[in-house]
């Protein structure tokens, strides 16, 4: 775990090397409406599970760079007037949904969960993509709500997972990379190479990876130590109770 990179400076420094490689930044929504991709590009995804504060700070970062990112809300923490300020600067807000877990895996249930979650969250913005949550303390994966119904019946553009090929073989070579763990390696990107904040810079500005799919999940970034300090020592406790749940299941 890389403790000490998590800071809304480093994050002002990648996209400003984003900016600076020539690369667009995209929400999800202009990802999946565009026919045409540029050569170079960063897709930009926040899900705001916890520390909604957060989301608006780096929202303000993004804002005084003149690019936007999508932000996918969960149920408790979303917030109509924040969402609403968010997206008039041009940010994409969405539903950061766990339904099937909520409902303790029952399909149905959890579809008539998501009906009511959306249309709350779609009476203060416009709501076009979503976002499954992990859940982990559940054993039920919420991407699951889609095996046999599509977000399209939602009048939806896509899911954030389920509606983009990612990895060295997907189609122009998009690369997933996620800050969970506080460390960029994200299985199966072909980008073990790149750990901290300042290995991604330097491959964004060497054009390395040319198209990534970034996600930064704002209540791990902070200001300063300690401030730092608490995220870490609160992403220590979930791992460690992940990783107890994960051996209570086998």
């Amino acid at each position: 775990m890389n403790v000490l990179d998590y800071t809304f400076e480093a994050y002002g420094q990648l996209l400003d090397a984003a900016l600076d490689a020539g690369c667009t930044v995209l929400t999800v929504r202009e990802f999946l409406q565009r026919k045409e991709l540029p050569d170079r590009f960063v897709l930009l995804r926040h899900d705001v599970d916890r520390r909604p504060a957060n989301a608006v700070r780096m929202a303000a970062l993004e804002s005084r760079r003149g690019v936007a990112a999508t932000y996918y809300f969960r149920t408790g923490t979303f917030d109509s007037e924040t969402a609403r300020a968010m997206a008039e600067r041009g940010h994409e807000i969405g539903y950061h949904y766990e339904d099937l877990a909520r409902t303790d895996g029952d399909v149905e249930a959890a579809h008539r969960r998501f009906e009511r979650n959306l249309e709350r969250f779609g009476r203060s913005v416009p709501i076009e993509t979503v976002c499954a949550h992990g859940s982990p303390l559940s054993p039920h994966r919420n991407t699951d709500l889609w095996e046999e119904r599509s977000p399209a019946e939602y009048d939806l553009l896509g899911e954030a997972y389920r509606s983009i090929d990612v990895g060295p073989d997907a189609p122009g070579g998009l690369r997933y990379l996620s800050d969970t763990g506080r460390t960029w390696r994200t299985p199966g990107s072909g980008s073990e190479a790149i750990a901290t904040t300042g290995d991604l810079v330097a491959a964004i500005e060497s054009g390395a990876y040319p198209r990534v799919y970034l996600l930064a999940h704002p209540c791990r970034w902070a200001d300063g130590p300690l401030e730092l300090a608490g995220r870490i020592a609160w992403d220590l406790g979930a791992e460690s109770a992940k990783l107890a749940v994960g051996r209570i299941r086998g």
